[in-house]
């Protein structure tokens, strides 16, 4: 029996509406700190805001662009607090990974980078109580509500948008020069566009079939691969700075030095997959049609 397409709209309130509710579900571990509590919760943030971009673009419902707006901050908050868990996490295995057993770098790279999460997390839940906070959840809770969409075939539809946001990881490639900057931007294309393909899939598993998991895997490869390009980068950074540091305080420095070449090491072999991964990105992308 041939698949019978819902409507655009049927199918973006499915998808919005799915996000949100994962938004809401994460939540509270995130705020009681329990494992990857945190980390879940973010990425489902992101994964809202992604969507949203993208849905964005079908309708002129202002409360989309409302939401996605309210998220940022809150985003922006679990980040710094993921960001200084992953450092902790990474230097950690890289010690254990090296032989390493320096009581002082140990301190330093893990136990002052998990007491910056430990305030780091104390802030995002203060942020959570804030009126700011209130007014987010709220807009959570209703989002998909007001969308109203042409009555298009979702299939029609849904390619197209995920054409759009597979030109738009192409062009982040071309204008790309190799600068963490410009690398930066090619990860947030391939986040949106398998954020978006995921969605979809989730949603209606049989609308765009294999083609559209295909394109939804090399989107998350490319995003993958440079996530882990930029937390050992991140790794990189600190263990430079903490070199510093421990040299002033007449502490043994050479551990920073080791930690540093293994991880731009590891940096470097991610970024060496990328082209590849690329170039899957880009035959998934024509096989869609």
């Amino acid at each position: 029996m041939s698949h019978v397409s819902p409507s655009a709209e049927t199918l973006a309130r499915r998808i919005v509406q799915s996000a949100s509710a994962d938004v809401e579900a994460s939540e509270a571990a995130a705020l009681r700190d329990e494992p990857d509590g945190l980390h879940e919760h973010r990425t489902r943030v992101r994964r809202l805001r992604s969507v949203l971009a993208s849905i964005e673009r079908l309708s002129d419902d202002p409360a989309l662009a409302r939401t996605r707006a309210a998220l940022a901050p809150w985003g922006r908050v679990l980040g710094e607090a993921r960001d200084a868990e992953v450092r902790a996490d990474r230097a950690e295995a890289v010690m254990a990974e090296l032989g390493i057993v320096d009581a002082d770098a140990r301190r330093r790279l893990v136990g002052d980078e998990r007491a910056e999460y430990r305030h780091l997390h104390a802030r995002a839940v203060d942020a959570h109580e804030t009126p700011a906070g209130q007014t987010r959840r709220q807009l959570v809770r209703e989002a998909g509500l007001t969308l109203h969409l042409d009555d298009d075939s979702a299939r029609k539809t849904f390619r197209r948008l995920l054409r759009r946001d597979a030109r738009r990881l192409a062009r982040a490639v071309r204008r790309s020069d190799g600068s963490l900057d410009r690398l930066h931007d090619v990860r947030k294309a391939a986040r949106r566009l398998r954020y978006l393909s995921e969605a979809v899939n989730a949603a209606d598993a049989s609308l765009l079939g294999g083609d559209n998991r295909r394109l939804g895997r090399a989107a998350k490869r490319v995003h993958k691969l440079l996530g882990e390009h930029r937390d050992d980068l991140l790794l990189v950074e600190r263990a430079v700075e903490t070199h510093r540091r421990a040299f002033t305080a007449q502490e043994a420095t050479a551990p920073y030095d080791e930690i540093a070449r293994h991880a731009q090491s590891r940096a470097d072999a991610h970024l060496a997959h990328l082209p590849k991964a690329l170039k899957r990105a880009r035959k998934a992308t024509k096989m869609l049609g």
